[in-house]
């Protein structure tokens, strides 16, 4: 069994709403420090052009999308329907993160 399968529940157990940013918050931690996704919210994702950077370059940058868009998933998931229907366009996890920053005065 995959750790996503044990520590996901947490999620789904505790969607986000405008009461419980913290506990929300915590779980979310936890889930994306598990899966080695919380990278995301900490290294900037530097655009590569495929065709001409070296292969470290690439595996870098599709590392960086693969866990964006698994953080982003987790991220979305995991919050009420208005506050994802707020956030679903927005192309990071970060600004997502960003957003509840100011949303929630954390």
């Amino acid at each position: 069994m995959s750790s996503s399968n044990i520590i996901t529940p947490l999620l789904a157990n505790e969607k986000l709403t405008s009461d419980n940013f913290i506990k929300w918050k915590s779980n979310m931690n936890i889930v994306l420090i598990c899966e080695n996704y919380k990278f995301a919210f900490t290294e900037e994702c530097h655009e590569v052009s495929t065709a001409i950077a070296p292969k470290t370059a690439r595996e870098k940058y599709d590392a960086w999308i693969l866990s964006n868009n698994k953080a982003k998933c987790y991220m979305l998931a995991s919050m009420s329907d208005v506050l994802r229907k707020n956030h679903e366009d927005m192309d990071t996890a970060y600004e997502i993160w960003a957003s509840f920053q100011v949303i929630f005065g954390q």
